[in-house]
């Protein structure tokens, strides 16, 4: 090599070292407006009673009459028991389902897992409002056939503690079943084999043996539902707020939008006790498993065989056609009847389809369903790309830019969606040259893809935990640099789960109601809004045909989500035969 030659190569070396490193900087600074500095807001709102765009002084007053509050407290203490009831009730009912798939005999053990899918891509709103219609005191359905059989007042009220309680359990059930199922699916049944011949029975075998065996997975399900009942906001707007039970969330927004002047003050100091309460429940998991083992899985053969229950099996089948029953199919029924009802409630009016003309003939309705639809496609788009980005960054980088980026992205986990609209409602208020963003579509849709990129990363992470870093070095040694690695090797393996998430996102960001709820602005309101607003109006048949519209195209959307994922496989499968003979040849 000569010394020309040499010098060449120096200077194309610094040249890639000096773009990374600004790339990176770029990245960085990204995710630190994007994640980082609005929730920075929390602090700083905590020690200003008022808009950032007024000139208030720092003070430790509003905080401190904030925790001297009754409220605060008894929002602590609604938001803890149904952490403590419904947790519970999620963990142990998923966890008994997950049992059920995984390891028994019991007939149609098979529906659960689809069954859960279904049950956790079904927007919040929807169960909610269908169980309105199912237990409303006034006319609900179930109330109404309860009068017809003799039934002296209501059988069932929803808008009570009790009525809360049920629907949450069963909302975060699916969640629960589906973070466990591996883990029964895994462990080593012979285990239990062995307890049933030193002469235990099936019960003492499944809490002194299966139970502690996949610990890691119960607790982990624990914490999660925990954090997801914290957060929880449309069920407790609908339902707790007509029986007087405020949540974080509901506090958090009575707070901003019920209180005339708001007390932005409250809101945030809610909003740290929040944020500190799942850093206890994270840090409490890792303290309760520290020390201990969970291996079930050796080198040795490991028995897959059902576990045969008896007659018990039957009574777990009706158990599995009870949930089913109060999950999907008595809401969907209500659902789609009270959308064919003129007046929800009212038999003698006959059914038809005219709810369903309005909603798609009327501008207002027509308009906040297209405002959907561009939301949910442009929204799930941003959410799924940059779960991946930062996904893959925090699986293939080490360092400062791997616990930066998983320390940004984890926190939209901890907050609300109401909290998360709240803190960007002040960062873009808090600068001058952001405050155009204030009152926009623009800012509703970044606060949608923040907080649909939890579910969007799990997808993500999936996906890259299949490719192997040895396809990405075969690219580098044949001269591709970085982001020609990322683009033509990367993103081709990953089509079909990017595509996946894309839609699933999607479906998740057309049925949020928190962010909206805070952000939208005048004119310009979702699916969600626009459902909610017509219940509290009392219009249950419009907002049921509404929704029955998103259901139809959410199903939709599923189907080609279904088709995309094929499509995208015969790519993957191209791409991969391509760098395999890549790898053949690389010296």
């Amino acid at each position: 090599m000569t010394a020309t030659d040499f010098e060449r190569d120096r200077r194309a070396s610094f040249r890639r070292s000096l773009t990374s490193g600004v790339l990176w900087s770029i990245f960085v600074g990204a995710v630190t407006l994007i994640f980082v500095y609005p929730v920075s807001m929390i602090v700083i709102g905590a020690f200003r009673d008022g808009l950032p765009s007024q000139s208030l002084p720092f003070t430790l007053v509003g905080l401190r009459d904030a925790f001297l509050a009754p409220e605060t407290w008894q929002t602590l203490s609604n938001s803890v028991i149904l952490v403590l009831v419904c947790g519970t009730i999620s963990v142990a009912g998923g966890g008994l389902f997950a049992w059920i798939a995984a390891n028994t005999n019991v007939p149609g053990r098979r529906l659960l897992t689809p069954l859960m899918a279904i049950n956790l891509f079904v927007p919040p709103l929807f169960h909610t409002l269908g169980w309105i219609m199912l237990g409303n005191p006034q006319n609900g359905l179930l109330n109404q056939l309860g009068r017809a059989l003799g039934a002296p007042g209501a059988i069932l009220n929803i808008q009570s503690w009790g009525g809360l309680i049920l629907l949450m359990s069963l909302g975060y059930l699916p969640f629960a079943y589906l973070l466990m199922l591996g883990a029964f699916k895994n462990r080593d049944q012979a285990l239990d084999e062995a307890s049933a011949i030193s002469g235990a029975g099936t019960i003492r075998t499944f809490f002194t043996i299966t139970v502690p065996s996949v610990g890691p997975a119960i607790t982990g399900a624990a914490i999660l539902v925990a954090v997801l009942i914290f957060q929880s906001f449309d069920s407790p707007q609908l339902i707790g707020r007509q029986a007087g039970i405020y949540v974080f969330s509901t506090q958090i927004y009575r707070y901003v939008r019920d209180e005339a002047p708001a007390e932005y003050t409250q809101a945030f100091a809610l909003s740290l006790v929040l944020i500190v309460l799942v850093l206890v429940l994270f840090l409490a998991q890792r303290w309760l498993l520290r020390g201990r083992s969970f291996t079930t899985l050796t080198g040795k053969t490991s028995r897959r065989d059902p576990q045969e229950l008896g007659p018990a099996r039957w009574l777990l089948s009706a158990l599995i056609v009870v949930f089913m029953l109060l999950n999907l199919v008595a809401p969907l029924f209500a659902m789609i009847l009270g959308s064919l009802q003129p007046i929800f409630g009212v038999t003698d009016t006959g059914l038809s389809f005219d709810n369903y003309v309005r909603m798609l003939t009327d501008p207002l309705f027509s308009s906040s369903l297209s405002l959907t639809a561009w939301l949910a496609v442009i929204g799930g788009f941003g959410s799924i790309a940059i779960a991946l980005l930062t996904t893959y960054v925090t699986a293939r980088r080490s360092g400062f830019l791997k616990s930066y980026t998983s320390f940004a992205v984890w926190i939209p986990w901890a907050l609300p969606g109401i909290v998360l609209a709240l803190a960007y409602m002040f960062a873009v208020l808090y600068v001058p040259a952001f405050r155009g963003l204030y009152g926009s579509a623009l800012l509703m849709t970044i606060v949608l893809i923040v907080a649909t990129i939890p579910v969007s990363s799990r997808i993500a992470e999936g996906a890259l935990a299949q490719l192997s870093p040895e396809l990405e070095e075969a690219g580098r040694i044949s001269g591709a640099g970085a982001m020609r690695v990322l683009v033509t090797i990367v993103l081709r393996l990953v089509i079909p789960s990017f595509l996946a998430g894309w839609f699933l996102s999607a479906l998740f960001i057309s049925g949020n109601l928190a962010v909206p709820m805070l952000l939208a602005p005048p004119g310009l309101q979702p699916v969600s809004l626009t459902a909610f607003q017509l219940f509290l109006n009392g219009e249950l048949s419009s907002g049921a045909a509404l929704f029955m519209i998103i259901l139809i195209a959410a199903a939709v959307v599923l189907g080609l989500a279904a088709l995309s994922m094929k499509l995208g496989a015969r790519f993957r499968s191209r791409a991969v035969g391509e760098t395999a003979s890549l790898l053949r040849i690389t010296p």
